[in-house]
């Protein structure tokens, strides 16, 4: 795709739906568990993929599309060089905030976010085809690692490098700084894991590329055979090949080739539904835009009020009540967010 063709307008509707409709789903997964209205598909499960298991990877995809205009825009007024280290910068406070918000658990989204911002950081000028191509060159490099070394044990706690009943550490990652605490907890695949979130990041700043063009039928085309493509991918990469490969699970606990390749596929298909209901049909789904002005603040936010909720825990609320709890919380944020859209004040993180 030819980089002059790409125009790049400050706002597009769909992409601030799809980005609050991702911090939506991520107020609904991460609170819950606080509001006593769990059910199965809003949690996340280690065996299978469920509706919680689709948001985090949602988020990398607009991401994905935010840097990618952020490049294009940045890099023609202040060059590639300044561009590249404010990006730099940016994710790796990214990386910081999410050892420091993820007491215990450092491999959650913002965590994800940052270090596969910095892997993509060399690639997001590219042309897409190199884009698609190292995104799969990073997700083999991590299904190699999980399944011909002992990293993929460490991942499923066959094994532990840390704690009670730890093994012997291997010497690469005792000569890693902090590796106790780095290797402390697998979640989201662990300190490798990136190697398979920025697939998503990538292909999303393929996604604006597409829908920057304004070629219409091209980007529908596209949407359709990029979503079901990776989607069918993903299922095949999840069944047994007889005796050539086992039953790798799609799941974001492992992030072998399922998950990352399911879940791009519906990123695909997801902004394509909102691209149909925001700018073919004209409608906005109420508190997403605000949401998607503002998204990181307001996830950061809420997670912190989370964690302080989580010392004094809600106890006997029936679902109904947890239900309307929930609402009353999602509210005071999706009122917070609307008041800083109205007002123009944008934190950038």
């Amino acid at each position: 795709m030819n980089q002059d063709s790409i125009t790049t307008p400050s706002r597009i509707t769909a992409v601030d739906q799809l980005r609050g409709y991702s911090i939506f789903g991520m107020f609904l997964v991460n609170a819950s568990g606080y509001f006593n209205f769990k059910s199965e598909q809003i949690q996340h499960h280690k065996d299978w993929y469920s509706y919680a298991d689709t948001i985090a990877p949602l988020f990398l995809f607009v991401v994905g599309m935010g840097m990618r205009l952020s490049w294009l825009n940045r890099s023609k007024k202040d060059g590639a060089t300044e561009t590249r280290w404010a990006m730099a910068k940016r994710f790796t406070v990214l990386v910081l905030i999410g050892f420091t918000l993820y007491s215990g658990w450092i491999w959650d989204a913002l965590t994800d976010i940052g270090v596969a911002g910095l892997l993509a950081l060399f690639l997001i000028d590219k042309a897409p085809a190199i884009r698609i191509a190292a995104a799969f060159v990073f997700l083999s490099i991590y299904q190699v690692m999980y399944s011909w070394t002992i990293y993929g044990d460490w991942v499923t706690r066959a094994i532990k490098f840390t704690g009670d009943n730890a093994v012997d550490v291997p010497l690469l990652i005792q000569a890693i700084p902090q590796w106790d605490q780095l290797f402390g907890i697998s979640l989201n695949g662990g300190p490798l894991g990136p190697l398979s979130w920025v697939m998503m990041l990538l292909f999303g700043s393929v996604a604006y590329d597409l829908l920057a063009s304004r070629d219409q039928k091209k980007f529908i085309t596209a949407c359709l055979a990029w979503g079901i493509g990776l989607c069918v991918a993903g299922h095949l990469m999840h069944i047994p090949w007889g005796e050539a490969k086992p039953e790798w699970l799609n799941s974001a606990y492992h992030m072998t080739f399922p998950f990352p390749l399911w879940s791009t596929g519906l990123c695909f298909l997801t902004l394509l539904a909102f691209y149909v209901i925001c700018d073919k049909i004209g409608f906005e789904i109420p508190t997403f835009t605000a949401l998607g002005m503002n998204p990181l603040f307001i996830y950061i936010l809420q997670t912190l009020l989370l964690s302080s909720m989580g010392a004094f825990p809600i106890e006997g609320l029936t679902p109904t009540m947890g239900i309307a709890g929930f609402i009353l919380f999602y509210g005071a944020f999706a009122a917070l967010a609307w008041w800083m859209k109205e007002r123009k004040i944008f934190v950038k993180i």
